[in-house]
């Protein structure tokens, strides 16, 4: 029998009783058996002294690419969940967009068990339609049993008809649709935002009318099937305010954003900075405002990184050429709380916003039911540990150089100090 215990953390639980309060946490061979307000005695030598520190449920990513298979000279399913547990994730949601794309039962098995022995877990999300082509549904009661959480082509979804069979097909199951939100046939050439910037640097660009002409579609789909949807990433105001609109509606709807566009706008790409290139193009000022604002007022359901890392021949080329990606699984919960704090939140209300964003957000959209329960004693031991004193990052595993995430360039607050799920635990 393998035990081991956590000291004096902070507990970040909203709405709990010991919220903010220190405990400590025995674990059992992979098992919280027992979680306590802290005491000052009894201390053993091998107790994990986490004084000073905060402690929470574990953090979900519901939106990374690791590129494998197909192209794991970018990254890999090994350096991947290395980088993503160095970020404080317990669990992420690689996309199904690898070669050959995740549409078979035997995909999303072999994902999970070629996953099973890190310390970062894995949330399936399997391919929406057949080879990813927008023709044919997945076999999605298949998927599902073989331990899919989501079904998303990563990609818009094209044709109105496929969106609603998959809506009203997979409404049964319980599982959410997922749909880019941008035409890729509306301003097709764009690069990056359309703005001063774009026109000051010559590039071709892709407004936010991209987004919501694609996110009214969708809605209006939705509102004639039922079903649940959700848009991994909205980036303006006015596309969250479509989403905000259809929540008071009733409608079965969810959306997130990326850290990095929480972060950075279009001007940070002056210069051509093509560490600053990615799809859905980071946008104006007024439009990260709004999305700061909504990663407050509950209006985004979760943040992802998006961690999409290049090939140096992806990336160290011609801004034009250049693939969109950026790499920044390692450094998303510091970035989150500093670009919150930096929008005029207090520190209280920048945990809370993280706690909805990394914790409940995502396990209410990919979670079962189980899994939507806080820590508690007899719970598998998932959680993560983190300071709001200073500001660091830890040395990204990902291979990836195109990251734009390091105290140089980004305001962040605090870092994370270690993850510990029942398959290990890992410390930076």
């Amino acid at each position: 029998m393998t035990m081991e215990r956590y000291r004096a953390a902070r507990l970040l639980h909203p709405g709990h009783e010991w919220h903010g309060r220190p405990v400590d946490i025995t674990v059992e061979n992979g098992q919280i058996s027992s979680l306590v307000l802290s005491d000052s005695g009894d201390w053993q030598e091998n107790d994990k002294n986490l004084t000073g520190c905060w402690l929470s449920s574990g953090w979900w990513d519901s939106q990374v690419d690791f590129r494998d298979p197909g192209t794991e000279r970018a990254e890999g399913l090994a350096s991947g969940l290395l980088a993503a547990a160095q970020g404080g994730f317990t669990r992420v949601a690689p996309v199904a967009s690898t070669i050959p794309c995740c549409d078979q039962p035997s995909d999303v098995l072999a994902l999970l068990h070629r996953a099973s022995l890190s310390v970062c877990g894995i949330l399936p999300v399997a391919a929406l339609s057949m080879e990813r082509a927008g023709l044919k549904l997945s076999e999605a009661y298949a998927l599902m049993n073989a331990g899919a959480r989501a079904f998303s082509d990563d990609s818009p979804i094209q044709r109105p008809e496929l969106l609603r069979r998959a809506l009203e097909y997979h409404q049964p199951l319980g599982l959410p649709v997922f749909s880019d939100a941008h035409d890729p046939e509306f301003q097709s050439e764009g690069v990056m935002h359309e703005g001063e910037m774009s026109t000051a640097l010559g590039l071709p660009g892709n407004s936010g009318e991209s987004e919501r002409l694609r996110i009214d579609r969708d809605l209006d789909i939705l509102r004639y099937s039922g079903g649940r949807i959700h848009f991994p990433i909205v980036t303006t105001e006015a596309g969250l305010s479509a989403v905000h609109a259809a929540k008071q509606e009733g409608l079965k709807v969810t959306c997130g954003t990326t850290v990095h566009h929480l972060c950075w706008t279009d001007a940070d790409l002056d210069g051509f900075n093509a560490a600053m290139k990615v799809m859905p193009p980071l946008r104006s000022m007024s439009d990260r405002e709004a999305l700061r604002q909504g990663a407050l007022d509950g209006t985004l359901d979760v943040v992802v990184s998006d961690h999409r890392p290049r090939t140096p021949e992806e990336h160290d080329v011609d801004f034009m050429m250049v693939k969109p990606g950026m790499a920044g699984v390692h450094a998303a919960g510091p970035a989150l709380l500093g670009a919150l704090i930096d929008h005029g939140a207090s520190e209280d209300e920048a945990m809370h916003a993280l706690y909805r964003l990394f914790i409940s957000g995502p396990r209410s959209l990919l979670g079962t039911e189980q899994e939507r329960v806080p820590l508690a004693e007899g719970q598998p031991a998932e959680f993560t540990v983190f300071s709001l004193e200073g500001f660091s990052l830890p040395h990204s595993a990902s291979k990836a150089p195109n990251t734009a995430f390091h105290p140089d360039t980004v305001q962040g607050k605090g870092r994370v100090v270690g993850t510990v799920t029942p398959r290990g635990s890992h410390w930076n």
